[in-house]
């Protein structure tokens, strides 16, 4: 009898130190690191790297958009390889009108990137939803002969205090080929979008 009580109370003590293991490890990860050293079993940024956007480039403004923010959630919300984390910059790259690569160098666009990824899970913020104006909401127009259009973005960021909404103002313009290319981003009021 005493064999059997000392091997439950063995068992329990065992349990209680596995439980504290995980525990501790759960609450004591480094949430703020930007690059997993280790490789990468990220879907998502898999899935957007493999995007052939030479020949399969996003055919709207909305489409155009709508992949800037599925990257910069990924970016955002996953821990991913450095090589990853390149590969998703260029891809947002991809997506910039030549103006705005000419001011944004690849090396200082990606430092500074990192920086802003890095201060946002440091304060342990994470992006839960993202939508779009309708392509047929967006405003067209002409600057120097060359089309132009804005489309409003949303972002929902769980922050520690809750909820924040923050609304962006695309601006993109279209190139020779004919593809719509972002020139820009600002912060605007709030708009309707489609349910």
């Amino acid at each position: 009898m005493k064999k059997y009580i000392g091997g439950i109370i063995g068992g329990v003590a065992l349990a209680g130190i596995v439980i504290w293991i995980i525990f501790y490890t759960v609450n004591n990860r480094d949430n703020s690191r930007v690059f997993d050293d280790k490789k990468s079993e990220n879907i998502e940024a898999q899935a957007i790297i493999s995007k052939n956007l030479d020949r399969f480039y996003p055919s709207t403004v909305r489409e155009v958009v709508r992949l800037f923010q599925r990257i910069n959630v990924c970016l955002k919300s996953n821990t991913y390889t450095e090589d990853e984390y390149y590969k998703l910059v260029d891809k947002l790259m991809m997506l910039y009108d030549d103006e705005l690569v000419e001011k944004n160098p690849r090396d200082k666009y990606a430092t500074s990137l990192y920086d802003d990824i890095s201060a946002f899970k440091q304060a342990g913020k994470a992006i839960s939803v993202t939508n779009i104006q309708l392509d047929s909401q967006a405003d067209r127009y002409e600057i120097d002969g060359r089309k132009m259009a804005s489309i409003v973005g949303l972002y929902v960021v769980k922050t520690k205090s809750g909820l924040a909404k923050t609304y962006e103002k695309y601006i993109l313009r279209e190139d020779e080929d004919g593809n719509w290319k972002i020139l820009g981003w600002e912060l605007t009021d709030p708009v309707e979008f489609p349910d």
